[in-house]
């Protein structure tokens, strides 16, 4: 395991060890996940990140195949592009209020992700974000958002969206690449739901 000025650098499946034994140690001086530190630890299952960590790096748990749950602390401002990248273990997973930005590809091959829910605090969510993630059936993107790249959901084909407010979205003939959306409602509350079935 290596460590540097507060950034988890890298971590081997040797080192899981420590983390279910000793995760006070394995997670001492940490303030940032970093750029691939968690990838290909396939042995990992299940992690807490705790209280204090602010960023989770690109790629930082890239193909950890076998992962099922994850915390993600209050403390954690921003996600990295690729940051769960082909986690396909994933069901679910709740992001904190504290999020401000998705990075690109970041739940890119989640095909086992069933549930999300994307925060308040959200702004932007990047290029293929969701992409992939065939298992998903429904999200509501918060009012706060004003940015989605674009093929956020390309590939989720029984996905409905349902916006918040659908006038702080400017690209959404992009947004909507390669999924099955055809029709859109709106609800009493005046939420746009962009649907693939009637």
């Amino acid at each position: 395991m290596k460590k540097r000025f507060g950034v988890l650098l890298k971590v081997t499946n040797d080192d899981l060890k420590l983390l279910e034994t000793n995760p006070k140690k394995f997670w001492r001086g940490v303030k940032k996940i970093g750029e691939s530190a968690f990838t290909y630890c396939r042995g990992l299952t299940s992690i807490t990140i705790p209280n204090g960590v602010t960023k989770i790096g690109d790629d930082a748990f890239k193909d950890c195949r076998g992962l099922t749950s994850i915390t993600i602390p209050s403390s954690v401002t921003e996600i990295g592009s690729g940051a769960f990248w082909d986690c396909t273990g994933l069901t679910s997973i709740t992001i904190p209020d504290s999020v401000t930005s998705i990075g690109e590809r970041a739940f890119s091959g989640c095909t086992g992700l069933t549930s999300i829910t994307i925060p308040n605090g959200v702004k932007k969510i990047g290029d293929y974000a969701f992409r992939g993630c065939t298992g998903l059936t429904s999200i509501t993107i918060p009012s706060n958002v004003t940015k989605i790249g674009g093929s956020a959901f390309y590939g989720c084909t029984d996905l409905c969206l349902n916006f918040k407010n659908l006038d702080n979205i400017k690209n959404l003939s992009i947004v909507f690449y390669g999924t099955e959306i055809k029709y859109v409602y709106f609800n009493a509350n005046g939420e746009a739901i962009f649907s693939h079935k009637k």
